[in-house]
C-alpha cells in the first residue's frame, strides 16, 4: 500500500503588542528606547515555540537524540529560548569572565551544574518532555527556558516572524504558538498529501 506523501504547514507569528518601554528621563526631553523596536521585536520572535498538539494518548514516537547550545554571554544565555526532541543534550558554555552556576528546580528537569568558569562547558541531558526554566545561582536575573517534546513536530520562530513545520501525515492538527509571557494560542489547520497549509498567528504580548 503506498502512503501518501507527507504536507507541511508554513506560518508567520506576529506581536500584537510589541513593547515600547522607554528610558525615564528628567524635564521635556522625550525618553529614548532601550532598544529599537526592530530589534526587541526581532528577539522576542525568537522566543515563541510553535508546535504539534499531539492527541491525548498518542504514542511518542522513537527520536534521535540531538544537541543545542545555550550560551553564557555579558551575563544572559543566549539564546533564550531553546526547544528540543526529549533525550536531547543541550551544552552550557561559559564565555564570560565571572563565574556562573546554571540550575533547575523544574518538573521535567532538575539539575545544578555547579560554578564553572570562563572556556569551560557543562551539559544536561533533557530525558522528559515539559518546559524546564533555567537560572544561574549566582546572577539571578539570568534566565533561559527549554521546551522538550514528544515528537519531532515543533520549532522556533524566526526573527522575521516565519515558521515550517516539516513531514506531517495528510489530517487536521491543532497548532500551538507558545510565549512564555503570553500562553498558547491554537489554531486548526488540514494538511494536505504534499502540499503546504498556511497559517497566521498574532500573540497579544506586553511589557513585563
Amino acid at each position: 500500500m503506498q502512503t501518501a506523501p507527507a504536507g507541511r504547514i508554513t506560518g508567520t507569528v506576529r506581536l500584537a503588542s510589541p513593547s515600547s518601554r522607554r528610558l525615564a528621563t528628567p524635564g521635556a526631553y522625550p525618553g529614548r528606547r532601550v532598544t529599537p523596536v526592530s530589534e526587541r521585536e526581532s528577539s522576542e520572535l525568537q522566543n515563541v515555540v510553535v508546535f504539534v498538539r499531539l492527541p491525548d494518548g498518542a504514542a511518542p514516537p522513537a527520536l534521535p537524540p540531538a544537541r543545542a547550545v545555550v550560551r553564557q554571554t555579558d551575563e544572559e544565555f543566549v539564546p533564550h529560548v531553546v526547544a528540543i526532541t526529549r533525550g536531547s543534550v543541550v551544552e552550557f558554555p561559559n564565555d564570560d569572565l565571572v563565574f556562573h552556576n546554571v540550575f533547575s528546580l523544574s518538573r521535567a528537569s532538575t539539575f545544578d551544574l555547579g560554578r564553572y568558569p570562563k572556556g569551560a562547558t557543562r551539559t544536561v541531558t533533557f530525558r522528559r518532555p515539559g518546559i524546564v526554566k533555567v537560572y544561574c545561582h549566582l546572577h539571578s536575573h539570568m534566565s533561559a527556558l527549554v521546551r522538550v517534546f514528544d515528537h519531532p513536530h515543533f520549532t522556533v520562530v524566526g526573527g522575521d516572524g516565519t515558521f515550517t513545520l516539516e513531514g506531517l501525515a495528510p489530517g487536521s492538527y491543532d497548532i500551538v504558538a507558545w510565549h512564555e509571557r503570553v500562553g498558547e494560542a491554537h489554531a486548526k489547520v488540514t494538511v494536505t498529501a504534499g502540499a503546504a497549509s498556511a497559517v497566521a498567528f498574532s500573540l497579544p504580548l506586553k511589557d513585563q
